[in-house]
């Protein structure tokens, strides 16, 4: 492109959004464009199709307050298709008031003469401006984004793989709101004004009901055979190095949670030695241990209540210990084979460690359910890990393979990006 070519965006949205010439002139294809530059780090576009789609809105309200009901006779008369966008118009801007002017782009042919209908019917320049700004944020926005998709690949949308993993894991919970769903309905028209208690009781039933199907009957757990072919053909044969390594975790299968920190690794040793050693005990899991509901609350009852899985490249955790605690309180570490090492071939195990404090509302695994929540300080376990290890036989050291980041915007709980390396010395 030539050093000019902001015009060529600038003009495209700006006749796009100027009352007459926006009824012969379409402008998504400067708004792609504009998104397909910025794929490849150009900003220029994005900002020239923005500037123009303002000045074309005010333009076309300047144009509106001056000429106002002659304009609209014009307009009519000249262009018949607009006949029918200004009566749809005229009616929502008398229903909708300014959030009609925020939203008129998302509306297709009522955009064309929305900012010069505001102008003829003497809405405020300061209120009109206010509005047409979100609108413009969102109209000219959704195309840039589209662009900008298109700019990056098609690989960096969602793989029909990844929303039918998606769905298969979401079943239960959406099974679960659409009865809720359908029992509210009915509870709504029967009842006077015990409506909102009966329909509040009918979704803590409904979802307390999945919550026990998905955990002690369904197949739930059934998808991990994901997780053993993931460890013939990658971990199991294939060498690796530390730096390689993906040091995030998740609490599920499909590609729409929140990840926690890998932030333990031990070398050259099956870390079951190492937890026998500092006194920790061994928890079941889900993946790993077929449970009904007395077995729950027997362990339970002993403060040893099943540790959630986490997903590692796939893959749920092979083991999974905590020192002994109360319902509420406890550390805990979870534990993934990663393969052997590429030059000394020595196994490398890698584990998230933390510690819980408190009881949540999460999204797990497909799940809308109740389980421990993180203490904020996640990097203060990892190296209360560390510390006996120092006088022992074990080789204690620290690499930065992570990324210092907060992992979770509601709970706030942070890492350093250094993860803690053991490697047992003989």
């Amino acid at each position: 492109m030539s050093e000019h070519a902001w015009w060529w965006f600038f003009g495209g949205s700006l006749l796009d959004a100027l009352i007459g010439p926006n009824l012969v002139v379409p402008g998504e294809p400067f708004l792609l464009a504009a998104g397909y530059l910025l794929a490849s780090g150009a900003l220029y576009g994005v900002i020239a199709v923005f500037i123009g789609g303002f000045i074309g809105d005010q333009l076309s309200f300047f144009i509106g307050s001056k000429y106002g009901a002659d304009g609209c006779r014009k307009l009519r008369k000249r262009f018949s298709k607009t006949r029918r966008p200004m009566a749809k118009t005229r009616l929502l801007f008398r229903q909708k008031g300014p959030w009609f002017i925020a939203f008129a782009r998302l509306l297709g042919p009522v955009a064309w003469i929305m900012p010069f209908l505001a102008g003829s019917y003497a809405i405020p320049w300061y209120k009109f401006t206010f509005y047409s700004l979100i609108g413009l944020i969102v109209g000219i926005g959704q195309f840039v984004a589209a662009g900008y998709l298109l700019g990056m690949g098609i690989e960096f949308l969602p793989s029909w793989d990844s929303i039918s993993l998606f769905l298969i894991e979401h079943s239960i919970l959406f099974s679960a709101i659409f009865v809720a769903s359908l029992v509210c309905v009915v509870l709504y028209r029967i009842y006077g004004w015990k409506k909102w208690l009966t329909m509040s009781m009918c979704w803590f039933a409904t979802l307390g009901g999945a919550n026990y199907y998905h955990f002690f009957h369904s197949d739930a757990y059934s998808i991990e055979w994901i997780s053993s072919a993931n460890a013939e053909s990658t971990a199991q044969t294939q060498p690796v190095s530390l730096e390689q390594l993906d040091y995030k975790v998740y609490p599920g299968l499909a590609p729409v949670y929140k990840p926690q920190p890998i932030n333990v690794v031990v070398i050259g040793e099956n870390p079951s030695v190492l937890m026998k050693e500092q006194g920790w005990v061994e928890n079941k899991t889900f993946s790993n241990d077929r449970l009904d509901l007395s077995q729950y609350l027997d362990l339970m009852s002993e403060a040893l209540p099943p540790i959630s899985d986490l997903y590692w490249a796939q893959q749920p955790q092979l083991l999974a210990y905590q020192h002994k605690g109360d319902i509420v309180n406890r550390r805990h570490i979870r534990w993934w084979y990663a393969g052997k090492e590429e030059t000394s071939q020595k196994e490398i195990w890698v584990g998230s460690v933390s510690y819980d404090n408190d009881l949540k509302i999460a999204h797990y695994k497909g799940m809308i359910t109740i389980l421990h929540a993180i203490d904020p300080d996640i990097d203060e376990e990892r190296d209360r890990l560390a510390e006996p290890l120092n006088h022992e036989k074990w080789s204690v050291s620290y690499q930065r393979l992570g990324e210092p980041k907060a992992y979770s915007k509601s709970n706030h709980y942070f890492s350093d990006g250094r993860v803690l390396i053991l490697e047992k010395q003989t």
